[in-house]
This record gives C-alpha cells, sequence and structure tokens, in this order.
C-alpha cells in the first residue's frame, strides 16, 4: 500500500457540526445546515426525495470553505409551505476516500410562519398604550403558542401582559399576539415566539427598542 492510497483511505468527510434545521428573516427562511471537515476537496449534492434541488428563486445552496478544511453546507428555502418542502432532505458531501450524509426531516404539519412579524402600537382596550406584536403562523395538530421574555424566561398573562390567539383563515393559519400595556424602557430587548405541535416547532424573534428612563416597571408577571 502506497503512501497516497493509506492517506485517502482516512480522509472520508467527516461531521463538526451535526445537521440542523432552524429559520431566519424572522422565520421566512428555513435553514438547513451542517459543518463537515474533508482533508480531500468534496462536492456537495442536495437531494429531495430522488430528485436533485437546484438553485431557484425560493432555493439558495450555500457552501462556504472555512479554516482547517472545514466547509459550512446550508440549504435555503425562502417562505417554506408545508406542501412544498415537508419530506426529507439530503446532502451527500463525497470525496475521493468517502462520503458523508446529512439527513433533514421536516415534519407534515409542522409549524411555519406565514408573514413578517409586526411590532404595532396601539391602545389597549382598557385604554392604555400598549405594544403589540403580531404573528402569522400555520399549523396543524394543535399548535401550542409559547413566548420568551428577553431575561429568556417562559411569559405569562398578568395585568399588564396578555396573550391572544385567533384563526386566520383556511389551512390552519393563526394570528398569535402579545400585549404589553403600560411599557417601560426596561422591557426593551429580545421576544421569542415559539410554536410547538406534534410535527415540530419554530421559532421567531423580535427586538423591543423602548427610550426612557429604566424605571420602576413593577412586577409584570413575565416571568414563569
Amino acid at each position: 500500500m502506497t503512501v497516497s492510497s493509506l492517506f485517502r483511505g482516512f480522509s472520508s468527510p467527516t461531521f463538526v457540526e451535526k445537521p440542523q434545521i432552524s429559520s431566519r428573516d424572522d422565520g421566512q427562511v428555513m435553514v438547513m445546515e451542517f459543518r463537515a471537515k474533508s482533508i480531500l476537496k468534496p462536492t456537495f449534492v442536495w437531494h429531495k426525495g430522488d430528485e436533485i434541488v437546484a438553485q431557484s428563486d425560493r432555493v439558495n445552496i450555500v457552501l462556504r470553505e472555512e479554516a482547517n478544511q472545514i466547509y459550512y453546507a446550508a440549504l435555503e428555502i425562502k417562505e417554506p409551505t408545508k406542501e412544498k418542502d415537508t419530506g426529507q432532505f439530503i446532502c451527500t458531501a463525497k470525496n475521493d476516500s468517502g462520503k458523508l450524509t446529512a439527513t433533514f426531516t421536516v415534519p407534515q404539519g409542522a409549524p411555519t410562519f406565514t408573514r413578517k412579524p409586526q411590532i404595532l402600537q396601539v391602545t389597549s382596550e382598557s385604554g392604555d398604550p400598549a405594544i403589540v406584536i403580531d404573528i402569522g403562523y400555520q399549523a396543524d395538530r394543535n399548535p401550542e403558542v409559547m413566548w420568551i421574555n428577553p431575561k429568556g424566561k417562559k411569559m405569562k398573562e398578568s395585568t399588564r401582559i396578555r396573550f391572544f390567539t385567533s384563526p386566520d383563515g383556511p389551512n390552519n393559519t393563526f394570528t398569535a399576539k402579545l400585549e404589553l400595556k403600560n411599557y417601560k424602557a426596561k422591557d426593551s430587548g429580545t421576544y421569542t415566539c415559539n410554536i410547538k405541535n406534534e410535527a415540530g416547532e419554530a421559532n421567531v424573534e423580535l427586538t423591543l427598542n423602548i427610550e426612557g428612563p429604566m424605571d420602576d416597571g413593577g412586577d409584570d408577571g413575565s416571568e414563569a
């Protein structure tokens, strides 16, 4: 056995970061991504079922060579829908020594976001000034909505905080709202809306920037 053939035998691609599914741009882009190390120059090919996934207006295929022979590979899908984008996606990283398979499963009925989230200034039913975070989503199988405050704690309703969920049309689409009354500078920060059902979950983050002194907002009951 030559030195070169022995070298190739130990040069198959390996995971540096395992496959994961996430979202960005306020939930409007689904991202399937992983990192792999390959001493030999690899190729990356994406499949959905038996079909090769090609670049398009909706689909962006990302491949970036980083330091230390590490490659970042991602498939980005804009405005994902359950009709087009559920099922199994596979990315095969291959070099002259071997191959590595990254598998992603997007389950049928998992939550997806249907529009860009909004932050609105309104007057509440009690006449108090309020901020409303408005989220549109689609989900089957009895979805649950949870709000996370900037401290990373699950929020609960109080005299200042109210949650609303209502149907938003056909095909299991909904609107979820977080209403924050008598808001103060201390309420600034990043809020997360988590939507979960038996098929999966989705998260979207929104940042509030409220000017003013960091004064006595009182106990808002936002922490579990």
